[in-house]
């Protein structure tokens, strides 16, 4: 692959932060619960999540990204890999809402080149047909369809991360993001689709365990004191305690902010029966 180095007309087309070009103008962590999708004006349990993501998605637009990368927990699931969607077309569909767009292919190889390059193991995945779609599950298609509803079906990069991939490398994975980014010349929003916790209720599908409310609470200050970082000092095996669906794809922010100065914003923060639902925004 032959890696090129950003023009003239691509630094200008970029944000700068110190005088670097910046290829990933927008970052959030997103949830993607049912009830989301539920009309704006109607009663939710998680209008303030909602309203939120509708802020988020005006300031994705004015971000101007060409490509929306998503990190979901809910893909094509390989323990040990990062599975990423090498397909031209990606599609899904969930109680009537149907999300179709273009896989960007380019940026989907560079990132797994830059990811070789740091030793993350990423997982090319094609389907068997070459003529059916790359399918995309709820963990993408609700805060992909909330998130560009001012911009229209944007190309996508889909990847999932496996929870025994270790931390140092889903941290590179941002790492290489960013590379990537650089040598395709494309302004990338970042996504990363998060549901917390899932046993604040006794009747809920995973049962009641107080550990979620404290995984919570703890990811709810990371974001508010702007400290990922603090992420990597918990006992790994804290968030499967925790029945959350959050940890292993937020740590790839890291990465990114280690290179990339994005400022993280707390925006809400809600139960919806049985899991947490965080929104927050990384931007310049």
């Amino acid at each position: 692959m032959e890696l090129r180095l950003p023009t003239t007309a691509w630094s200008w087309k970029c944000k700068e932060a110190g005088g670097t070009t910046v290829p990933i103008v927008y970052a959030c962590i997103a949830p993607h619960g049912g009830h989301l999708m539920l009309p704006a004006d109607s009663e939710s349990p998680v209008a303030q999540c909602r309203a939120a993501l509708d802020n988020m998605a005006v300031n994705l637009e004015a971000s101007q990204p060409d490509v929306i990368v998503v990190l979901t927990p809910h893909g094509i699931y390989i323990d040990d890999q990062i599975t990423v969607g090498f397909m031209e077309f990606a599609s899904g569909e969930l109680d009537g809402l149907e999300i179709s767009a273009s896989i960007d292919q380019d940026l989907t190889a560079a990132w797994t080149y830059e990811g070789s390059e740091r030793d993350v193991p990423f997982a090319p995945v094609q389907m068997k047909d070459p003529d059916k779609p790359f399918p995309l599950d709820w963990g993408v298609t609700i805060p992909y369809a909330l998130l560009t509803q001012h911009t229209g079906n944007l190309p996508l990069v889909v990847a999932c991360p496996g929870r025994s991939v270790s931390r140092e490398a889903l941290v590179e994975a941002g790492t290489a993001l960013i590379a990537a980014s650089e040598s395709e010349q494309k302004r990338v929003a970042l996504i990363v689709s998060a549901d917390q916790g899932h046993g604040h209720a006794a009747d809920g599908p995973y049962g009641f365990t107080p550990v979620s409310a404290e995984y919570d609470a703890a990811m709810i200050a990371a974001v508010t004191e702007d400290n990922l970082e603090v992420l990597l000092t918990w006992d790994e095996e804290w968030p499967e305690t925790a029945l959350a669906d959050s940890y292993w794809q937020t740590l790839t922010l890291i990465g990114v902010q280690r290179k990339i100065p994005l400022k993280g914003r707390f925006l809400a923060y809600q139960v919806d029966h049985y899991f947490g639902l965080l929104c927050a925004e990384y931007t310049l």
